[in-house]
């Protein structure tokens, strides 16, 4: 194989047009082509250069992958699955990249990702606590969002544009610069060292900004707010991707050491006992007791005690609750952080330095106007607005053009003239947005249009889809 393969481009021919003259050649036929000559020319031109791209993510990971026989060359790697399906006639070339089969890259007709299947942080969990067996429950208790790929991750996507374009060693670039983050955990699971700890990368300002579209200034000064004031709320419309945000933010503020992040949803019926402390029924050895226990935030404390580094705590929804029956002592200590006191039927109670707190609120359900004024003057408070940058960087990966959706969405904000009830980005930010984009106006963005103009339904006919489908590709 040529060693200067990874500097030219995956495929000298475009293989994606290749999938789809076959797909729509053999549409709704019971196929098998494995002999004939229109199989041979697949495997020229799309079959094998896949095969070399995966050969070459296989030698330039990090060395210590070697060290540890976790990637092997073997006469497996070559032996690539042709899946053809009847319906929804999909061709894929698929293989997979680790010893424990979690992690794998697929070629379809429109691009090439790497993910992992579902529970694969579960697995890496186990694997490394087989290792320490005195520390299973604690790795899993304790870092069960560190292994939660679903929450923390998303995938490696290459667009079209990308594969023809890019050199190999641009595209290996870009998988390593997202695979860093798992890396600390596949390692862990294949070395034969005891685990002791469990530390994260450190996730840039840079890395922040690419994955959100948010510029690096506004980042730094959110950042700054929040280290100042140590806690913060994000709020704004439906679907300017407040949590999203705050889990990026989150893992900055984590840092690369020992820090972890939490996520609890608010909703009406959340009350002081789920959240502080509070009796709870319980059975013990048969006899009913009534036990003091703690709430997720005295339990997120404790366990924030024992690290070095931040540790921050999402409120998801926070407006949702009765914040002042809800947080009861913790008002005072939101304001005055270096104090002690004592809570409701148990010993005195501090908020640990390196904890922040993050809330997320969404202004269609309650304006920050509404807000109790002893609690917002505790919380800084960060706007979002929709942001089209990003759902226009978004679908550059995807190939799937956006200005006239991105006009649509102006007009229709405009139209409300509200910016706590704007309508997001975040509803459109999907591979198949073409495929889905009627089920997503007509399920949610209209419905959610004759809820706000309940008695002015006039203006909701303007923006029905009969009325905007032939507007969103010009």
């Amino acid at each position: 194989m040529d060693n200067n393969q990874n500097l030219k481009t995956i495929f000298s021919c475009n293989p994606f047009e290749v999938i789809k003259q076959y797909k729509n050649k053999h549409k709704g036929k019971d196929n098998n082509i494995y002999n004939s000559q229109e199989y041979k020319d697949f495997q020229n031109i799309v079959k094998q250069p896949f095969i070399n791209f995966c050969y070459f993510l296989h030698q330039q990971v990090p060395c210590e992958f070697a060290a540890n026989n976790f990637y092997k060359i073997t006469s497996d790697l070559i032996e690539i699955d042709l899946t053809i399906l009847v319906s929804p006639y999909k061709i894929s070339l698929h293989k997979y990249l680790d010893i424990f089969s979690l992690l794998y890259i697929e070629l379809t007709d429109t691009s090439i990702i790497i993910k992992f299947i579902d529970g694969a942080g579960a697995f890496l969990a186990r694997k490394i606590g087989e290792k320490n067996p005195v520390m299973i429950a604690k790795i899993i208790a304790e870092n069960v969002k560190a292994f939660d790929f679903a929450y923390n991750g998303d995938s490696c996507y290459f667009n079209q544009r990308e594969i023809l374009n890019s050199s190999q060693e641009e595209l290996i670039n870009k998988f390593k610069k997202w695979f860093q983050y798992y890396l600390p955990f596949f390692l862990q699971a294949v070395s034969k060292k005891p685990i002791t700890a469990v530390s994260q990368p450190i996730y840039s300002l840079d890395q922040c900004t690419e994955d959100t579209g948010v510029s690096q200034p506004v980042l730094e000064r959110w950042i700054c707010t929040i280290n100042r004031k140590v806690q913060a709320v994000l709020y704004g419309s439906p679907g300017t991707g407040k949590t999203y945000l705050a889990e990026k933010l989150a893992r900055h503020l984590i840092g690369g050491g020992d820090g972890f992040s939490e996520l609890v949803q608010f909703h009406p019926a959340y009350s002081y006992e789920d959240f502080i402390q509070g009796i709870r029924p319980q059975s013990q050895n048969g006899i009913l007791a009534y036990p003091l226990v703690p709430g997720r935030f005295l339990e997120f404390c404790k366990k924030a005690e024992s690290r070095e580094d931040t540790c921050v705590l999402i409120i998801d929804e926070i407006n949702r609750a009765n914040l002042a029956q809800v947080f009861g002592e913790l008002m005072y200590l939101l304001e005055y952080w270096d104090k002690e006191i004592p809570l409701a039927g148990s010993n005195n109670f501090r908020i640990p330095e390196n904890v922040r707190i993050i809330g997320t609120m969404n202004t269609a359900d309650k304006s920050i106007a509404n807000i109790d004024h002893a609690l917002r003057r505790r919380f800084a408070f960060i706007e979002l607005r929709p942001n089209y940058k990003v759902l226009e960087r978004y679908h550059q990966k995807t190939g799937v053009p956006v200005e006239g959706l991105i006009k649509i969405l102006q007009q229709l904000n405009q139209a409300i003239a509200d910016k706590n009830y704007e309508i997001g980005i975040s509803f459109f930010l999907t591979d198949n947005l073409q495929e889905n984009i009627e089920d997503i106006w007509r399920m949610e963005i209209e419905p959610y249009l004759e809820e706000y103009f309940f008695n002015q339904l006039e203006k909701v006919d303007q923006f029905r889809w009969d009325e905007i489908k032939n507007k969103l590709w010009i």
